[in-house]
């Protein structure tokens, strides 16, 4: 063995393509690795470009669509809302549109009870009030999302705790509140990390109550019956007070509380 070690050691000093020169050749022959992706510089302008883009949108088109008259008659034509699929189909468009950009939805859901009666007028306008929210929410996430987490820094991480802890109750309780923007919640669920199923969720239950309130005034309108708009200010009622319970009970408050710059 011991003549087999001095064989090998010759023969590899006498060879440099053998050995462990071969593996030093090979090392250095190898490309270096590349450095990590610096950010590019237009990624840096799009990352403050986003929010602005994002909230300009959305004061725009909200403008634009208080004060396009055919929007507005489309709307509010029950005749034109009651021809069959392409009614319906039309005013869960035009609402989901007036929703997303966070014009009050009590308006396309006092059209719908007008137009549709109790029933299919909630089933309608709670589908499309979720869509818009949703198409909200992805708007926020795609304009506010990177923003919020490099500018707000530990603000934003409390918040976005509070949210992903419990992201249904979180938003379903924000959704009952009787006061408060739904365009600033679709917002506020957008620019955090929760997900996309719990938001829709809360956002369709929490919304029912006040989409019934609304669908019931409107169809008591039609009617003329004075017991549904009772019914849908007592629906009120109960959904403000189920709102502020769920409130106290999942400690929003405190988090919230937590959630503020502390006063100088």
């Amino acid at each position: 063995m011991a003549t087999f070690a001095r064989v090998t050691s010759v023969v590899n000093a006498l060879n440099p393509a053998c050995g462990p020169r071969q593996e030093d050749a090979s090392a250095e022959r190898m490309e270096p690795a590349l450095p990590p992706a610096k950010k590019t510089a237009f990624a840096s302008v799009m990352q403050v470009l986003r929010p602005a883009i994002m909230l300009g949108l959305l004061v725009v088109g909200a403008v634009v669509l208080r004060h396009i008259g055919g929007l507005g008659h489309s709307m509010q034509s029950t005749a034109l809302l009651r021809a069959g699929v392409a009614g319906r189909c039309l005013f869960v468009l035009g609402a989901t549109v007036w929703c997303a950009f966070g014009l009050p939805r009590q308006v396309a859901a006092f059209t719908a009870g007008l137009a549709y009666g109790v029933a299919e007028g909630t089933v309608l306008i709670t589908l499309a009030s979720t869509l818009g929210c949703i198409a909200g929410f992805y708007w926020a996430r795609w304009g506010g999302q990177a923003w919020a987490r490099a500018k707000l820094g530990t603000r934003f991480a409390r918040m976005d705790a509070m949210l992903t802890r419990q992201p249904f109750l979180s938003i379903l309780t924000l959704r009952l509140l009787p006061v408060g923007s739904a365009l600033l919640l679709n917002i506020l669920g957008g620019i955090s990390g929760i997900r996309l199923l719990p938001f829709a969720a809360a956002t369709l239950l929490g919304g029912l109550p006040q989409n019934g309130v609304a669908v019931l005034l409107g169809s008591g309108v039609q009617l003329g019956a004075w017991w549904q708009s009772a019914l849908g200010v007592g629906l009120f009622v109960a959904s403000a007070l189920l709102g502020v319970w769920l409130w106290r009970r999942s400690r929003l408050g405190a988090l919230m509380s937590a959630t503020a710059p502390p006063e100088q």
